[in-house]
């Protein structure tokens, strides 16, 4: 049942499944080679998650997220993401740390991302950086609130310019860690996220929910 719900989770967080759309179960149980009875209970979960929406005599429908959850959820994931890079900061010195944190930290390039390169490295050093903190509830409760990120129809809204501001936060966030500098990486990361949230925040009204 778990790999059902991941993968539509996927399918939601990689655009293959639109915001908005109504999720035909019969299609969706023979694209993902399920019956419709374990579908079915995994679309249940999806709406106790608050991804996807049953609607009365329409069946399941990917939400979209109101300008009030993206800030609420942006608001928690400062704080937690924040929290694992002041971790991983004080955790650097063990083992291959430092290596992973390298190997995770946007390329030195003055040039801004193509938007798959961005969203591609974005999870990568996210993830890194979540794992490195050492605390494993701390990194699934972090990971738990990135999907709904996508539940904003974002796709064509945001310039390069966003993408650009966001690597070279990434930038930052990596030098305070490798300086082993907890309360600089907490601060760097907290003012990433908070900035990148207005800046969604501030898109028209057609790209949210109700």
């Amino acid at each position: 049942m778990n790999y059902i719900v991941n993968d539509v989770q996927e399918a939601i967080r990689s655009g293959r499944l639109a915001l908005g759309q109504r999720l035909i179960e019969a299609d969706l149980a023979r694209e993902l080679g399920v019956s419709r009875g374990s579908l079915r209970e995994a679309l249940n979960r999806l709406s106790t998650a608050g991804l996807v929406e049953i609607v009365p005599n329409r069946g399941a429908v990917v939400r979209r997220l109101s300008r009030k959850e993206v800030a609420d959820r942006y608001q928690i994931r400062a704080r937690l993401e924040g929290l694992a890079a002041a971790l991983a900061a004080e955790r650097l010195h063990e083992a291959d740390h430092r290596d992973r944190l390298l190997s995770a930290a946007p390329p030195a390039s003055s040039g801004a991302p193509s938007v798959e390169e961005y969203r591609r490295d974005n999870y990568r050093l996210h993830e890194t950086i979540a794992d490195l903190s050492g605390n494993p509830q701390l990194a699934a409760l972090i990971r738990q609130l990135w999907l709904p990120a996508h539940m904003v129809e974002l796709r064509g809204s945001l310039d390069t310019g966003f993408h650009r501001e966001s690597a070279e936060d990434h930038r930052r966030i990596v030098d305070a860690i490798l300086a082993q500098d907890p309360t600089a990486a907490d601060a760097a990361m907290r003012t990433h996220l908070e900035a990148r949230c207005q800046v969604i925040l501030s898109l028209p009204s057609r790209v949210f929910g109700e």
